[in-house]
Protein backbone atom coordinates (compact mmCIF):
# COMPACT_ATOMS: atom_id res chain seq x y z
CA UNK A 1 0.00 0.00 0.00
CA UNK A 2 2.79 2.57 0.41
CA UNK A 3 3.40 2.54 -3.23
CA UNK A 4 0.00 4.47 -3.51
CA UNK A 5 1.39 7.43 -1.21
CA UNK A 6 2.01 9.69 -3.93
CA UNK A 7 -0.46 8.68 -6.69
CA UNK A 8 -3.62 10.91 -7.39
CA UNK A 9 -5.23 8.60 -10.07
CA UNK A 10 -5.64 4.91 -9.90
CA UNK A 11 -6.32 2.18 -12.09
CA UNK A 12 -9.25 -0.59 -11.52
CA UNK A 13 -6.31 -2.83 -10.45
CA UNK A 14 -4.97 -0.68 -8.24
CA UNK A 15 -8.36 -0.12 -6.98
CA UNK A 16 -8.79 -3.89 -6.74
CA UNK A 17 -6.05 -4.46 -4.18
CA UNK A 18 -6.45 -1.60 -2.29
CA UNK A 19 -10.17 -2.66 -1.67
CA UNK A 20 -9.17 -6.09 -1.48
CA UNK A 21 -11.39 -7.34 -4.10
CA UNK A 22 -11.07 -8.35 -8.03
CA UNK A 23 -10.81 -6.24 -10.29
CA UNK A 24 -14.35 -7.45 -11.98
CA UNK A 25 -15.67 -5.78 -8.76
CA UNK A 26 -14.03 -2.35 -9.00
CA UNK A 27 -15.57 -2.12 -12.86
CA UNK A 28 -19.24 -2.88 -12.10
CA UNK A 29 -18.77 0.05 -9.09
CA UNK A 30 -17.86 1.99 -11.87
CA UNK A 31 -20.23 0.95 -15.00
CA UNK A 32 -23.06 1.73 -11.76
CA UNK A 33 -21.56 4.81 -11.12
CA UNK A 34 -21.01 3.97 -7.39
CA UNK A 35 -17.27 4.90 -8.23
CA UNK A 36 -16.88 8.36 -9.92
CA UNK A 37 -13.83 8.36 -12.23
CA UNK A 38 -13.34 8.68 -16.45
CA UNK A 39 -12.32 6.36 -19.43
CA UNK A 40 -8.74 6.72 -21.37
CA UNK A 41 -10.56 8.44 -25.06
CA UNK A 42 -9.86 5.47 -27.47
CA UNK A 43 -9.76 2.65 -24.66
CA UNK A 44 -11.77 0.35 -22.08
CA UNK A 45 -9.60 1.49 -19.69
CA UNK A 46 -10.53 3.21 -16.22
CA UNK A 47 -9.25 5.75 -13.81
CA UNK A 48 -10.35 7.06 -10.71
CA UNK A 49 -8.71 10.45 -9.26
CA UNK A 50 -7.70 10.02 -5.68
CA UNK A 51 -10.44 12.01 -4.00
CA UNK A 52 -13.55 9.62 -5.70
CA UNK A 53 -11.59 6.90 -4.20
CA UNK A 54 -11.52 8.11 -0.42
CA UNK A 55 -14.96 9.34 -1.12
CA UNK A 56 -16.42 6.29 -2.02
CA UNK A 57 -13.84 4.42 0.60
CA UNK A 58 -15.55 6.44 3.00
CA UNK A 59 -19.14 6.50 2.30
CA UNK A 60 -18.75 2.69 2.25
CA UNK A 61 -17.31 2.31 5.81
CA UNK A 62 -14.20 0.79 3.56
CA UNK A 63 -10.72 1.29 5.85
CA UNK A 64 -8.30 3.90 4.36
CA UNK A 65 -5.24 2.37 5.16
CA UNK A 66 -2.49 3.98 2.72
CA UNK A 67 -4.64 6.85 1.62
CA UNK A 68 -5.73 8.40 4.85
CA UNK A 69 -4.44 11.72 5.15
CA UNK A 70 -1.33 12.65 6.85
CA UNK A 71 -1.68 14.39 10.32
CA UNK A 72 -4.42 17.12 10.49
CA UNK A 73 -4.83 19.82 8.29
CA UNK A 74 -2.54 23.41 8.43
CA UNK A 75 -4.37 26.62 8.42
CA UNK A 76 -2.10 29.87 8.31
CA UNK A 77 -3.63 32.89 8.98
CA UNK A 78 -1.77 35.99 7.53
CA UNK A 79 -2.64 39.77 9.01
CA UNK A 80 -2.53 41.96 11.87
CA UNK A 81 -6.17 42.05 13.15
CA UNK A 82 -6.13 40.10 16.24
CA UNK A 83 -9.71 39.98 16.93
CA UNK A 84 -10.16 38.21 13.65
CA UNK A 85 -7.60 35.89 14.39
CA UNK A 86 -9.32 35.24 17.66
CA UNK A 87 -12.25 34.57 16.49
CA UNK A 88 -11.47 31.80 13.65
CA UNK A 89 -9.28 29.91 16.03
CA UNK A 90 -11.66 29.52 18.48
CA UNK A 91 -14.04 28.16 15.89
CA UNK A 92 -11.31 25.47 14.53
CA UNK A 93 -11.91 22.10 15.88
CA UNK A 94 -8.37 20.62 17.72
CA UNK A 95 -7.16 18.75 14.94
CA UNK A 96 -6.80 21.45 12.68
CA UNK A 97 -3.54 23.14 12.94
CA UNK A 98 -3.39 26.85 13.15
CA UNK A 99 -0.73 28.77 12.59
CA UNK A 100 -0.55 33.26 12.41
CA UNK A 101 1.49 35.33 10.76
CA UNK A 102 1.90 38.95 11.40
CA UNK A 103 4.00 40.35 8.21
CA UNK A 104 4.76 39.57 4.86
CA UNK A 105 8.15 37.92 6.34
CA UNK A 106 6.95 35.81 9.12
CA UNK A 107 4.23 34.30 6.38
CA UNK A 108 6.75 33.34 4.08
CA UNK A 109 8.97 32.08 6.36
CA UNK A 110 6.26 29.70 8.18
CA UNK A 111 4.83 28.81 4.57
CA UNK A 112 8.11 27.25 3.85
CA UNK A 113 8.16 25.44 6.93
CA UNK A 114 5.01 24.11 7.49
CA UNK A 115 3.61 23.65 4.08
CA UNK A 116 -0.23 25.04 4.67
CA UNK A 117 -3.02 23.47 3.18
CA UNK A 118 -5.24 26.62 3.44
CA UNK A 119 -3.92 30.44 3.89
CA UNK A 120 -6.33 32.86 5.30
CA UNK A 121 -5.07 36.69 4.57
CA UNK A 122 -6.76 39.64 6.60
CA UNK A 123 -6.13 41.72 3.15
CA UNK A 124 -8.42 44.79 4.26
CA UNK A 125 -8.74 46.71 1.49
CA UNK A 126 -7.35 47.67 -2.17
CA UNK A 127 -4.34 49.73 -0.59
CA UNK A 128 -3.38 47.10 2.24
CA UNK A 129 -0.14 46.03 1.91
CA UNK A 130 -1.77 42.77 2.49
CA UNK A 131 -2.93 42.57 -1.19
CA UNK A 132 0.86 42.48 -2.30
CA UNK A 133 1.16 39.38 0.67
CA UNK A 134 -1.60 37.43 -1.40
CA UNK A 135 -0.41 37.79 -4.58
CA UNK A 136 3.64 36.60 -3.30
CA UNK A 137 1.65 33.74 -1.51
CA UNK A 138 0.16 32.39 -4.50
CA UNK A 139 3.24 32.75 -6.56
CA UNK A 140 5.02 30.75 -3.76
CA UNK A 141 2.24 28.56 -3.35
CA UNK A 142 1.31 27.66 -7.04
CA UNK A 143 -2.74 26.77 -7.57
CA UNK A 144 -2.52 24.09 -4.96
CA UNK A 145 -3.31 25.45 -2.09
CA UNK A 146 -6.02 27.61 -1.08
CA UNK A 147 -6.07 31.27 -0.43
CA UNK A 148 -9.10 32.97 1.11
CA UNK A 149 -9.19 36.68 1.88
CA UNK A 150 -10.90 38.57 4.11
CA UNK A 151 -11.82 42.11 2.57
CA UNK A 152 -13.55 45.23 3.54
CA UNK A 153 -16.13 46.72 1.48
CA UNK A 154 -14.27 48.76 -0.74
CA UNK A 155 -12.80 44.92 -1.89
CA UNK A 156 -9.67 44.70 -3.04
CA UNK A 157 -6.83 45.10 -6.31
CA UNK A 158 -7.71 43.13 -9.35
CA UNK A 159 -3.93 41.50 -9.13
CA UNK A 160 -4.99 40.64 -5.35
CA UNK A 161 -8.68 39.29 -6.75
CA UNK A 162 -6.96 37.06 -8.99
CA UNK A 163 -4.77 35.33 -6.28
CA UNK A 164 -7.46 34.40 -4.06
CA UNK A 165 -10.07 31.30 -4.54
CA UNK A 166 -12.72 32.57 -2.01
CA UNK A 167 -13.40 35.82 -0.33
CA UNK A 168 -15.54 36.84 2.77
CA UNK A 169 -16.25 40.53 3.82
CA UNK A 170 -15.32 41.76 7.19
CA UNK A 171 -16.83 41.77 9.83
CA UNK A 172 -16.87 38.02 8.77
CA UNK A 173 -19.12 35.18 9.97
CA UNK A 174 -16.28 33.21 11.87
CA UNK A 175 -18.40 30.09 12.34
CA UNK A 176 -18.89 30.56 8.00
CA UNK A 177 -15.24 31.33 7.12
CA UNK A 178 -14.07 28.85 9.66
CA UNK A 179 -16.28 25.71 8.44
CA UNK A 180 -15.10 26.72 5.17
CA UNK A 181 -11.43 26.70 5.54
CA UNK A 182 -11.47 23.60 7.35
CA UNK A 183 -12.88 22.08 4.25
CA UNK A 184 -10.49 23.58 2.01
CA UNK A 185 -7.47 22.25 4.66
CA UNK A 186 -8.92 19.11 4.61
CA UNK A 187 -9.26 18.33 0.67
CA UNK A 188 -5.95 19.92 0.30
CA UNK A 189 -4.46 17.61 2.68
CA UNK A 190 -6.00 14.84 1.40
CA UNK A 191 -4.37 15.58 -1.88
CA UNK A 192 -1.25 15.49 -0.80
CA UNK A 193 -1.03 12.45 1.09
Amino acid sequence: MKDYEDVQVFTTGQVAKICQVAPRTVSKWFDTGRLEGYRIPGSQDRRIPRENLVQFMQSHGMPLGALAPVGPGRVLLIGDTKEVERQLQAEFPQEVEVYTAATAFEAGSLTTHMKPHCVVINIGDANSDMAAVAVGMRNLLGSDVAIVGLVNQSGVDRRAELAIDESFRVPVDAPLVAARVQALASRQAMKVR
